[in-house]
């Protein structure tokens, strides 16, 4: 945001005059302005945090591991705890000027700013999806998996006074959710249109030097990926949370330290269908879940290039919670808390879903490229023995690269891959683990608003992505490849147990995107072309035209 600073305060003056009464009152309020000043100084050296950038905003947040590896940013941020908070030194038009340095677009000029209060506008951002023949897309917030047009609009404001920056931006959004072709084993149809006001990427935020406290519903991201992650990404709408993270990487003797701790509520519509049922119905107890839940990425002081971090997440009905005893750690903090083998297999427990994951990513800043590795657990192991012999039960993985190549006239090639892979293993041949986001006590899985906190492509699947693209400023043109194995290891039974087909689905997508900017307008769009083979898991193939359109104007 761009900020009118007003005139400074004066020095207090030496006043000479023979009215003793004027002397001292005139003195006495240059006094408190200089009292005043200092108090301001301290608020902003508390305050040097700003407003959030959003997780997945068109034409900037999909820029900031560009320009790290193009050496543009510092190396010390991981983009493994989103979402990213602009600094005192690095705001909003500092950004674009990185990404367009020919750009001569003044943001943000209706904002007002003074020592202590700034106010602003958040970008307007309308999206439009698109599906011809059945629900396909993901990592798109509010908007739900459905056939037919979906739209969804957010606007709003940005303050800080202080310490304190409250940043409101709800969405709203509208889907036709138009009836498609359902099989035993996927979809279901509700005959309903869908609409939904959410706060968004709302939040109110005190800042404490490198560390912030937050009430919000903001999305976060953890981990390394670029088009998924295991725990915590950007395709369900945002949940309210409390949260205690860095703003900012927190440097110390042995290196840099970034980290989020979470503790929400998720909720459900048990009159929709659920991601993590292949968007099939079912009726669970229809209890608010509590959520806690961590991300930790440390870059050692002496291995710059790389990143390490580890996320864990629990997840129990805030019934149990609240009859829980134990220490407060253990009752409000369990992420914190060591897991006991003996307790997760008493079943007299506390009914729990829990899941974690261990990530690293790799710079390599003379060959503008990045290399990042991801891999979890949804399944406590029972102790040492169980670890060593059955490694690879109920675990998932994501692994991916991105490699940065100049052009000429400040043009560049992004190149990206990623494999995700969340079939469950062959140890499931005989010890079935259920695959990732379902689960038998907290049925739910790790949903909110029936959608999947992580890996939006759907539980026990597989994607293997490609992409290029061409770009120059905030413009670029791309294409992008996809493959899709809808659940390839056939383990659909659990909370959907019906016959499911005795067929291979998968989807081929072949898809086009681009971005063009007219002043502080962007617009971003893309179209696939989907080729499902025996789709739903019977016999046939089908075709789907998906198509996204990205229009957001920043004030």
């Amino acid at each position: 945001m761009r900020y009118f600073k007003l005139n400074q305060f004066s020095q207090i003056f030496f006043i000479t005059s023979h009215n003793q009464i004027l002397n001292k009152k005139i003195i006495q309020f240059y006094t408190f302005k200089k009292i005043i000043s200092i108090v301001s100084l301290f608020f902003i050296s508390l305050s040097a945090a700003g407003q959030s950038l959003p997780i997945g905003q068109v034409g900037t947040e999909d820029m900031l591991r560009v320009l790290q590896l193009e050496g543009k940013i510092d190396e010390g941020n991981s983009f493994t705890a989103r979402p990213f908070i602009y600094q005192k030194n690095f705001n909003r038009k500092d950004l674009w000027n990185l990404i367009d340095s020919t750009q001569k677009i003044k943001l943000d000029k209706k904002s007002f700013a003074n020592d202590l209060l700034k106010i602003g506008w958040m970008p307007a951002v309308f999206s439009s999806k698109f599906n011809s023949h059945h629900p396909y897309g993901w990592n798109d917030q509010g908007m739900i998996m459905a056939k037919g047009l979906q739209t969804s609009f957010s606007a709003g404001a940005f303050a800080q006074f202080g310490p304190i920056t409250i940043q409101l931006q709800p969405e709203f959004v509208y889907a036709a959710n138009s009836s498609y072709d359902i099989t035993a084993g996927y979809g279901s149809n509700s005959g309903k249109s869908f609409s939904k006001l959410y706060p968004g990427q709302s939040s109110i935020r005190l800042n404490l030097g490198a560390a912030s406290l937050a009430v919000s519903t903001e999305n976060l991201w953890w981990g390394p990926g670029q088009f998924s992650s295991l725990l915590m990404s950007n395709n369900a709408p945002g949940f309210q949370h409390l949260s205690f993270h860095s703003n900012r990487p927190l440097k110390t003797g042995i290196g840099s330290f970034e980290w989020q701790l979470v503790a929400g509520k998720l909720k459900e519509d048990t009159a929709a269908a659920f991601e993590n049922t292949y968007l099939k119905p079912f009726n669970p107890v229809n209890k608010d879940r509590y959520f806690n839940g961590m991300v930790l990425t440390y870059q050692p002081k002496w291995m710059k290039e790389f990143f390490f971090g580890v996320t864990r997440v629990v997840d129990m009905y805030a019934d149990d919670q609240k009859t829980m005893t134990g220490s407060f750690i253990s009752k409000y903090l369990p992420v914190l808390a060591g897991s006991s083998p003996d307790a997760n297999a008493n079943i007299n427990s506390t009914p729990s879903d829990g899941a974690f994951s261990l990530f690293t990513r790799w710079l390599l800043p003379k060959h503008q490229a990045e290399f990042y590795l991801e891999y979890g657990y949804n399944d406590f192991k029972q102790n040492m023995r169980d670890f060593t012999t059955n490694a690879n039960h109920s675990s998932a993985f994501i692994a991916g690269f991105k490699k940065i190549v100049n052009l000429k006239k400040d043009q560049l090639l992004d190149i990206s891959g990623e494999i995700t892979q969340m079939a469950q293993t062959t140890s499931a041949i005989v010890r079935n683990a259920g695959n990732w986001y379902e689960h038998g006590q907290v049925v739910q899985g790790l949903t909110f608003q029936n959608q999947i906190l992580g890996a939006g492509s759907g539980k026990g699947n597989n994607v293997q992505t490609f992409q290029v693209k061409k770009i120059k400023g905030f413009e670029y043109i791309g294409i992008k490849f996809q493959r899709i194995q809808q659940d390839p290891k056939g383990f659909r039974g659990g909370l959907n147990t019906i016959g499911m087909g005795e067929y291979q689905w998968n989807d081929l997508a072949l898809g086009v995107l681009g971005q063009k900017r007219w002043g502080k307008l962007l617009l971003n769009g893309e179209m696939q072309f989907v080729s499902s083979k025996n789709y739903g898991w019977e016999k046939g193939d089908r075709f789907n035209l998906y198509a996204l359109v990205n229009c957001v104007y920043f004030f």
